[in-house]
């Protein structure tokens, strides 16, 4: 008998574009694992929101999964909104598992959004319910971010009252044992695929851009201090010749890669392509000379394991999501979050020496395949599925 699990993430489509507003890394995350978790045997069924009326109320999504977008009576675009729809949404939830005559043995919520409808969903069906919050509020919040008191209030409640709680980093399952002491957590870091992200021959990708030399490449949002304090600071220093800079990322669809403001002394050296499909992503990753990740705050780190799996290594700010994945001086370099002027130093002298950063590179790519693939990340969740549910006796091997 095929055992099943239903995924709620009604705010991120796993088939959505990359850089759909702030749910990009969410979105690859999820899609990964809902795909990668049928090999080990589970149906899976992802339940989303149709955002778009020309996407399909089903899509099929590998030999053992679905995808089904629920009908929302508006766009849901405020934290108010969200919760205000919780209870509609819930129902909506409970008569589409009527409908479909079997009962899946786990639910697992992705984000606070979806983890409030999910709440609803195991007090009303009794079904065991993992959530995982990708970065919790209290967690990633620095002084002088505005924060949602409605979410610091909520978060901790969720993580009590699930039955397990799953993260990708120590730092975070900290935070969970303080908000929820006898809630089980589990650390299941983030996996990416590597037949999608390999090394590749740079040739065809810098003759579109119309580069002589691998450039140093920016994948991700542009939202934050991290990227425009970066660019601020590479323009205030001498550059070599060819030293050219690709930024992807931004709203689906704009012409520019969105509220940057280039100096006229990087007008000529940083191309903003904007946001591209994710699956277009790889080919760009895989000419670049590095990654730079000026993250000032946690982040999935999605994007960086890409790098790695690219043989690209990757220049980062020393926060979770990035110190998590780097070993500095191995495959790449990190420093401290406020030190971009050391950060474009490592940046250059990678650019500058390109056989240097082709060892780094081959040294993340096969940290990433010994231990960050979309397979094993399935194969640890599988196990706790069975933990929580009944299906296997302390199998896990990767909770608190």
């Amino acid at each position: 008998m095929v055992r099943r699990v239903l995924h709620l993430s009604l705010h991120a489509d796993p088939l959505g574009s990359y850089h759909q507003g702030p749910v990009g890394g969410q979105q690859v995350l999820i899609r990964h694992l809902a795909r990668d978790i049928q090999r080990e045997g589970w149906g899976v069924e992802v339940l989303t929101l149709r955002q778009d009326p020309r996407w399909p109320v089903t899509s099929s999504f590998g030999p053992l999964g679905q995808i089904t977008r629920l009908a929302a009576e508006s766009l849901l675009t405020s934290e108010g909104e969200w919760l205000a729809s919780r209870d509609a949404l819930a129902r909506q939830v409970v008569e589409w598992l009527k409908t479909q005559q079997r009962v899946p043995a786990v639910l697992h919520s992705h984000f606070w959004l979806s983890g409030v409808v999910a709440e609803r969903v195991h007090q009303w069906t009794g079904i065991p319910w993992i959530h995982s919050p990708h970065k919790l509020q209290q967690w990633v919040a620095r002084p002088g971010d505005p924060v949602s008191a409605r979410r610091d209030e909520i978060e901790p409640q969720l993580m009590r009252n699930a039955d397990a709680v799953v993260v990708a980093y120590l730092n975070e399952a900290d935070q969970v044992h303080r908000a929820a002491p006898n809630t089980p957590v589990y650390v299941v870091p983030p996996g990416i695929e590597p037949t999608e992200f390999f090394s590749r021959d740079p040739g065809p990708i810098l003759k579109k851009l119309g580069l002589s030399r691998r450039p140093v490449m920016y994948v991700g949002r542009l939202n934050g201090r991290g990227l425009p304090d970066a660019l601020e600071q590479l323009g205030t220093r001498p550059l070599p010749e060819d030293f050219h800079v690709v930024v992807i990322g931004g709203a689906p669809g704009a012409a520019t890669a969105g509220p940057l403001n280039l100096g006229p002394g990087l007008q000529s050296r940083v191309t903003l392509l904007g946001a591209i499909p994710h699956r277009a992503v790889a080919p760009y990753l895989a000419a670049a000379a590095c990654l730079i990740a000026p993250n000032q705050g946690p982040t999935l780190g999605v994007a960086v394991l890409e790098a790695l799996a690219s043989a690209v290594p990757v220049v980062g700010s020393r926060v979770p999501g990035v110190q998590d994945w780097v070993e500095s001086g191995t495959d790449g370099y990190l420093v401290d979050r406020r030190d971009l002027s050391r950060l474009w130093d490592y940046a250059i002298d990678l650019w500058a020496h390109p056989e240097r950063a082709r060892q780094m590179g081959y040294a993340g790519q096969a940290k990433v395949h010994r231990h960050y693939t979309a397979t094993q990340m399935a194969k640890e969740l599988a196990a706790i599925y069975r933990e929580v549910t009944g299906l296997g006796e302390h199998q896990a091997g990767v909770g608190y």
